[in-house]
């Protein structure tokens, strides 16, 4: 049973080392009373006589560099006997064995302060992780809320009744960016619309967002990043907690969780999720809805088992139903029934439900602690049927995936890969109006990454996929990344691939339901999917991430630049007023973005975070629905520059729990470009350019104790709205009538109030 754990441990250590800067890895363990290893986490590790050092992680295991000379590690922690141990040989992962101590005097906590968004030195691709920390500095109700206090992702409203936020990465739409749940399929095809807000903000444990294409294992769909969302699992220990949200909007939200191990082998999470909307609010009084009236329910449970001979796995189910009501308010159809003579209301009805099976299952070889192999599966039926005025547009989607993971090495550790195979599966019954777009998608495909890790300092990971889809044929996916450490506390990483995805246009733009236009397709490949074909792009992008230490505090600088530059796009053309007009890219598109951002403890447990970012994203728009009449255009709703700071203090209570946090926001974004409105009548007009605008949040929490905490804060603190959203909102069955041109906040200021509580026990 001791080796075997030991193996387990030992197995998840990154690599050794033979070249230039060595490297050391291995485990600190405890043999306790009963005889089993247990990991020692956070121990302290270094070499003697030297400034190089590092702790241990949650698992007990550590990764040290090796300077010139050095052969004695020192190993130590509160409650055990240190240890001094000679190396010699640093090709391979060595275990370190810590004793009790006989004199111990009391019972002793070891504080740290964990930040609430990280970026590892050693991930060759740029991921940052967003913990629980960081999710609680804003409301964060659902996913599509909970990038507030990042400056990576973008979050707009997509029109101005429907209250839908969709995100953006590199100034691409959110479908460009593929979201998964715990590397398995997460939002895509129908979810795309609405799917962010039927992940609970509550629900989830932390959140990796990596820009530009990712690992060929998750799939070739990622060309402007790659969102990983965790959610809450019973490795957290036995726990019971709630949440309760309302705000000015309407809203109402109520969370129930519960997650246990039931013994050291099986382990479930329960949560439940429901909102609502029982009242109309009507802000700007245009006589529509700011929000639909609305009600959710939302649940999901998980087991979780894991064997003592390196067999593990989980099923789950997750089940969704929501009805949203939108368009006039009640008002305002009271208020002029028997002015004229009435045609009836415009209504926007969405009635979702969703059911989805999934689970994981993983073996490692205890005899050959480099080699493992998992199989991930999911089945999902998504059915939409939405009324917007007087279009119909009903959807249901069947899928299924499957992706099989074998993980070894090449002669030593130095060199590593994953192979395996994938299969998506895609039923589409949709129907717009008076016509129809069945179709069935296919997608067997296989991959295979190689790793290169000849040091601490360099690693590079090569990836190549091929995919057979049924409709369009054979394509690859290529990827590269690597990562180079300049230094301690400097790293370099650069990135190329590309990036493939079936177009779901309908799906996606449901937003542009909500008007008069009428919507043509120009595609010319009469097997694809709505005449059109399959979208194409390369990524590439490069990273530098610096450390510093001033005035004693730590601080980070993130610098970065990419270029997506599509081979084949999907052009949503709305520049003649009263059409949508959807062809294939003919000419050019492109996304240029540079970020800067900075992380500082300006004073003790006052952090600040401070970043712009420039995107110039432009695509060749046909006009008059001429080929050879092409002009290059800034994409519409994309402010070229933002600028964002955000402040987080924290009143020291200890470093793990304050009396009060308070975290204030702001964001500025710049002009806008407007589709033309040049084919309207005067009123109905819109600029050219949108004004450029400030956008404030704070939020402040009191925690009582390790149960209880309260929390109330304001969204658009200075009011700001945008002016007539809705064009033509008196006459929504005219034909100039568009409710998505939205380019600010629809809503002012609203204000929100909540509790959290939790009863956890600790880990046994």
């Amino acid at each position: 049973m001791k080796n075997i754990l030991l193996v387990l441990l030992l197995m998840q250590v990154g690599i050794s080392t033979s070249y230039a800067q060595k490297e050391l890895t291995g485990a600190v363990v405890n043999v306790n009373q009963k005889g089993r290893i247990e990991p020692v986490p956070f121990a302290n590790v270094h070499w003697q006589g030297t400034n190089y050092g590092t702790t241990t992680d949650t698992n007990g295991l550590f990764r040290l560099a090796v300077p010139e000379n050095a052969h004695f590690l020192i190993t130590s922690f509160i409650g055990f006997k240190a240890d001094t141990l000679r190396v010699e040989d640093f090709d391979y992962t060595i275990s370190i064995s810590l004793k009790k101590s006989s004199n111990v005097i009391g019972e002793v906590e070891v504080e740290y302060r964990q930040k609430a968004s990280q970026m590892s030195f050693i991930n060759p691709l740029a991921t940052i992780t967003m913990n629980e920390k960081e999710l609680f500095k804003a409301a964060c109700c659902n996913l599509s809320e909970s990038f507030e206090t990042n400056p990576a992702v973008d979050v707009n409203f997509t029109d101005a009744v429907t209250g839908t936020k969709q995100i953006r990465m590199l100034g691409l739409n959110g479908p460009y960016t593929m979201i998964s749940r715990e590397n398995m399929p997460g939002i895509r095809g129908l979810g795309n619309a609405f799917g962010l807000s039927f992940v609970p903000g509550v629900w989830v444990n932390s959140i990796q967002v990596t820009k530009g294409v990712g690992s060929v294992v998750n799939g070739y769909e990622s060309i402007a990043g790659q969102i990983n969302v965790e959610l809450i699992k019973p490795d957290l220990g036995e726990q019971t907690f709630a949440n309760v949200f309302t705000n000015l909007g309407g809203r109402a939200e109520l969370n129930v969780g519960h997650t246990e191990q039931l013994n050291k082998h099986v382990g479930t999470t329960l949560l439940m999720h429901g909102n609502t909307r029982l009242f109309e609010v009507d802000a700007n009084d245009d006589g529509f809805r700011d929000f639909p009236l609305q009600d959710q329910i939302n649940v999901l449970n998980r087991w979780k088992f894991k064997s003592d001979k390196g067999l593990m796995g989980q099923v789950g189910f997750h089940f969704l139903k929501e009805e949203k009501v939108g368009g006039q308010t009640d008002k305002y159809i009271d208020d002029n029934v028997n002015r004229f003579d009435w045609i009836g209301p415009y209504r926007i009805n969405i009635d979702t439900e969703s059911a989805e099976l999934f689970g994981k299952i993983g073996y490692v070889f205890s005899d050959f602690k480099y080699k493992s192999m998992g199989f991930l599966w999911s089945v999902k039926q998504h059915e939409q049927n939405s009324i917007f005025g007087n279009r119909k547009y009903d959807v249901r989607q069947r899928s299924g995936y499957a992706n099989f993971i074998y993980q070894s090495i090449i002669g030593n550790s130095n060199h590593q890969f994953k192979t395996g195979a994938s299969f998506v599966y895609d039923e589409y019954e949709e129907g717009f109006q008076s016509e129809s777009f069945n179709r069935v998608e296919r997608t067997p495909g296989a991959f295979f990454e190689y790793t290169l890790k000849p040091n601490a300092n360099f690693t590079l990971v090569a990836g190549l996929r091929g995919d057979y889809h049924n409709i369009y044929g054979v394509f690859a996916s290529p990827r590269l990344h690597v990562r180079y450490a300049l230094s301690e506390s400097m790293v370099a990483r650069a990135l190329a691939g590309s990036g493939q995805r079936s177009p779901t246009v309908l799906m996606e733009r449901q937003s542009l339901m909500a008007t008069s236009r009428v919507f043509n397709f120009f595609g010319d490949n009469k097997d694809g999917v709505y005449g059109l074909d399959m979208e194409k792009a390369w990524n590439f992008g490069f990273n530098l991430t610096k450390t510093f230490t001033l005035d004693y505090r730590e601080g980070s600088i993130q610098f970065d630049v990419y270029r997506t530059q599509f081979e084949n796009q999907v052009v949503i053309d709305l520049e003649n007023s009263y059409e949508v007009n959807i062809y294939n890219l003919t000419g050019e598109s492109f996304s240029n973005t540079a970020q800067l951002q900075v992380d500082y403890e300006l004073i003790k447990f006052l952090d600040v975070r401070l970043a712009y970012r420039w995107v110039q994203v432009q695509t060749d728009f046909n006009k008059g629905g001429i080929e050879d009449n092409q002009e290059l255009l800034q994409q519409p709703f994309t402010p070229e520059h933002r600028f964002f700071v955000n402040f987080g203090y924290a009143t020291k209570k200890t470093l793990k729990e304050s009396n009060w946090t308070v975290d204030f926001t702001t964001q500025w974004f710049s002009e806008q470009r407007i589709p033309s409105t040049e084919g309207n009548l005067i009123n109905n007009r819109r600029n050219e350019l949108s004004p450029s605008f400030f956008l404030l949040n704070t939020q402040v929490t009191r925690n009582f104790n390790k149960r209880w905490a309260v929390y109330g804060g304001v969204e658009n603190i200075l009011n700001y709205r945008q002016d007539d959203p809705i064009i033509d909102a008196e006459n929504p069955f005219g034909n100039e009538f568009d409710a998505s041109m939205v380019w600010g906040p629809i809503f002012g200021r609203n204000m929100y109030a909540g509790m959290r509580w939790k009863i956890a026990k600790e880990k046994k």
